[in-house]
């Protein structure tokens, strides 16, 4: 939460700890935070001891209560008599602890004074001490609110990157079938056009509507999949089902490009998916496959071990640097090799996908090297359901 174990010495806790020794008369105090089965002291004074095991500590039971709990001679104390730290460095006769209490009440650990003699602190020092314990907690506060608002800049920094990113794309795939489509339309005003240049600019006109459509559908999917969108009919579903319906759907289109394609599935995958959604998002692994393989094979396939279920798609393509891997996942950001290659599209399409798996508690993967092909994974959980059984 305040990520501040294991950080170096900051002179404002270091600061406290000597006052609250100051106040109390005491020639030791320490910052404790619990970690776990261990105490890690953000600030000491008067000794050298950076963490110390917390089962059986004083500081264990100080951050039990809400007050200042004192130990007046630990020798004599059964709880304390044989702890580490009282019979050996640094000899503990006296301790009192503050808890450190966070806004939300959980305990963080102690502001605590330590003495190598018997003592006792007055009503007024243990109200000091609670008082600087507090300050403690209220430093710690202000760390994580400067962290958070550090945190929130780079994310507005980067969503303004990513609107004025989205702007220019958005406009250069919007102005370009346009342009088109309104240039033919201009020349198709033409009364004395021949009929056979009139239908071959009508169907350049069909096919950058089609374009157009088909950006803005992508658009509208992926900000509805990207604001959140959870409401998925899940049920069992053989996914073996779903890449088989893939492949099917897009035969013509791998045929037309002079590939092969497989389907390989050993039995029904069954997993609790929305069989639309999931399809969606497998149709566009598929066709990016199409897109970026220009000679060779794509297999398309559905496996299921040790709990999870898999659909993926290999193709024998331009592959994928390591870089790029994770930069195509972001909306509007495609490969370089697409970019180089001027490849069609504006980006959209493995965002829609992620959105998708994201929205099934699912994992994408994507592996491959540049001139060796690609093969994006989607990993499920299992269902032990089986579809008739719903």
């Amino acid at each position: 939460m305040y990520q501040i174990l294991d950080t170096p010495v900051e002179d404002d806790f270091d600061d406290i700890a000597a006052l609250a020794a100051q106040l109390c008369g005491t020639p030791m105090a320490a910052i404790s935070l619990v970690d776990g089965d261990r105490l890690w002291f953000k600030a000491r004074f008067g000794h050298d001891i950076t963490e110390t095991p917390l089962a059986g500590s004083m500081c264990e039971r100080a951050i039990e209560g809400d007050e200042v709990m004192q130990v007046l001679d630990a020798v004599l104390d059964p709880r304390f008599a044989g702890h580490p730290t009282v019979i050996g460095v640094p000899h503990v006769r006296f301790y009192a602890g503050a808890p450190l209490v966070s806004p939300s009440g959980q305990p963080l650990g102690t502001l605590c004074v330590v003495g190598q003699e018997p003592g006792e602190l007055t009503a007024e020092q243990c109200q000091s001490l609670r008082a600087l314990a507090r300050h403690v907690v209220s430093q710690m506060e202000l760390r994580r609110y400067a962290r958070d608002m550090r945190d929130l800049t780079e994310r507005l920094r980067a969503a303004e990157e990513v609107k004025d990113e989205f702007i220019s794309r958005v406009t250069h795939e919007l102005r370009t079938p346009l342009s088109s489509i309104h240039g033919y339309l201009e020349v198709l005003g033409d009364p004395e056009l021949p009929a056979e240049t009139r239908d071959g600019f009508l169907a350049r006109v069909q096919r950058n509507s089609d374009r157009l459509l088909n950006l803005v559908d992508d658009m509208l999917l992926a900000a509805q999949a990207g604001a959140g969108d959870r409401a998925f009919h899940r049920r069992p579903t053989d996914l073996a089902d779903l890449a088989a319906t893939a492949v099917r759907q897009n035969e013509a289109l791998i045929a037309a490009k002079g590939l092969s394609v497989t389907v390989q599935a050993d039995g029904p995958v069954l997993a609790d998916v929305d069989a639309v959604r999931i399809g969606q998002a497998l149709a566009r692994l598929v066709l990016n496959a199409v897109k970026f393989t220009a000679c060779g094979a794509i297999t398309v396939g559905a496996t299921s071990h040790d709990g999870r279920a898999e659909l993926w798609v290999r193709d024998t393509g331009a592959g994928i640097s390591p870089t790029d891997r994770s930069r195509v996942l972001a909306p509007f950001r495609r490969a370089g090799s697409a970019e180089s290659a001027e490849v069609q599209g504006a980006g959209l399409g493995l965002t829609i996908v992620k959105a998708i798996v994201d929205g099934h508690d699912g994992v994408l993967r994507i592996d491959g090297e540049p001139g060796h092909g690609t093969t994006v994974t989607i990993e499920l959980p299992a269902s032990f359901r089986r579809p008739d059984t719903w």
